[in-house]
């Protein structure tokens, strides 16, 4: 009964064209409804112009980084975020040349990453539970009613609608 309540939110608050991504047994959960996600940057040769933060649905910042001094570093975080909250990663390079790299992982699966994202990218997300994450396209794809798994990922996905 909960996983067709946790699809209905996501098929209402995305549209159509929801895919639910099964991340298998891999997942860390920490609580019942708090999910360990692993959040990794690769820095570029001017680390200190890469920032990050991940904002819930109402805007406020959940959790942060930046200020890297090391080029060509990386560098790994742990954040423990609820279920069934739609969550933005945000990622910025303050000069537009970022070519570096980030991925937001759950357990062993990797459900977003990229390679080069310039000045800024985005992408929303919400953990279902440890085995399902629903991954809406990068900010710059800009599918008004359409949410498909983000490029690179190599989530095995499964559409349910």
């Amino acid at each position: 009964m909960k996983s067709v309540l946790v699809f209905m939110m996501i098929a209402s608050a995305f549209g159509k064209g929801v895919k639910v991504l099964r991340t298998a047994e891999d997942a860390v959960a920490t609580s019942d409804s708090c999910l360990s996600v692993k959040i990794g940057i690769l820095t570029d040769n001017y680390p200190e112009q890469t920032n990050w933060f991940i904002s819930a649905k109402d805007g406020s910042v959940v959790v942060s980084g930046g200020d890297y001094t090391e080029s060509a570093t990386s560098y790994v975080q742990h954040q423990c975020l609820e279920a069934e909250i739609f969550y933005t990663f945000h990622i910025s390079d303050t000069d537009g040349d970022g070519s570096g790299s980030y991925q937001l992982s759950l357990g062993k699966k990797t459900f977003i990453e990229e390679e080069g994202f310039n000045s800024s990218m985005q992408h929303k997300f919400m953990l279902g539970d440890m085995d399902t994450v629903l991954v809406t396209p990068k900010r710059k794809c800009v599918y008004k009613d359409n949410a498909n798994l983000v490029s690179g990922s190599n989530l095995e996905g499964k559409a349910t609608a």
